[in-house]
C-alpha cells in the first residue's frame, strides 16, 4: 500500500506563506508519521517559520532477556544488585525480574543516548524511577549528567520501558 501524498507548504517567501517571523511554513515536508520533529504538527503542516522547532535528538534501545537478570540474581544477588541498581532503585524492584530487567534495559538505552555504551559511566549514576503514574523518568549522577552537559543535552533525558514475561526493552531519547 502507498503511503498518502503529503502536501508540501511554500517555503518562507514563496506565494501561500507568510514572511519568516511566524509564517505558515518552511518548505519542509511532514514526515509521513504525519509529526514533524519539534510538533508535533498535523499531516501537512510544517513548524512556522522563525520558530526554531528543528531539534536534534540522539536515540538509544536496548533489549534484554529477562532469563539473563534471573541468572544472574541467584548467582550474585547482593553483589549484582549493588553494583547495576541504586538505592531506590533496589526499594522499589526488590526482587521482581521484569522491574529489574526493564531497568536494566533502560540503563543501557540511555548510555547509548550518552554515546558511551556501557564505557565511561557507572550502572549506579544512571537511575530509573518512575512519576506516582507510573512513568519512568531518568536521573543522571556523576560522570552520567557531567556527559549529558558535555555533548549538549537537555534535562532530563525521556526513557520508555516495556516488558512480557520473557523480554523487557527501552527505548531512550534526549533532545538538544
Amino acid at each position: 500500500m502507498r503511503e498518502p501524498r503529503v502536501p508540501r507548504t511554500p517555503p518562507c517567501g514563496e506565494s501561500g506563506a507568510n514572511d519568516a517571523k511566524g509564517g505558515e511554513g518552511c518548505g519542509e515536508r511532514a514526515p509521513p508519521n504525519g509529526f514533524a520533529v519539534g510538533g508535533p504538527y498535523p499531516l501537512g503542516q510544517d513548524p512556522p517559520c522563525g520558530t526554531g522547532a528543528s531539534v536534534s535528538s540522539e536515540v538509544g534501545i536496548d533489549i534484554i532477556e529477562t532469563a539473563r537478570i534471573r541468572n544472574v540474581l541467584e548467582k550474585h544477588p547482593r553483589r549484582f544488585l549493588d553494583r547495576v541498581y541504586t538505592e531506590w532503585e533496589q526499594m522499589y524492584c526488590r526482587t521482581n525480574i521484569l522491574h529489574l530487567s526493564g531497568r536494566w534495559a533502560a540503563k543501557e538505552a540511555v548510555s547509548k543516548v550518552l554515546g558511551l555504551g556501557v564505557r565511561g559511566v557507572g550502572w549506579r549514576e544512571i537511575e530509573i524511577r518512575r512519576t506516582r503514574a507510573g512513568q519512568p523518568t531518568v536521573t543522571l549522577h556523576g560522570r552520567a549528567e557531567a556527559r549529558r552537559e558535555a555533548i549538549g543535552l537537555k534535562s532530563p533525558l525521556s526513557v520508555s520501558i516495556s516488558h512480557i514475561r520473557d523480554l523487557a526493552v527501552a527505548v531512550a531519547v534526549g533532545l538538544r
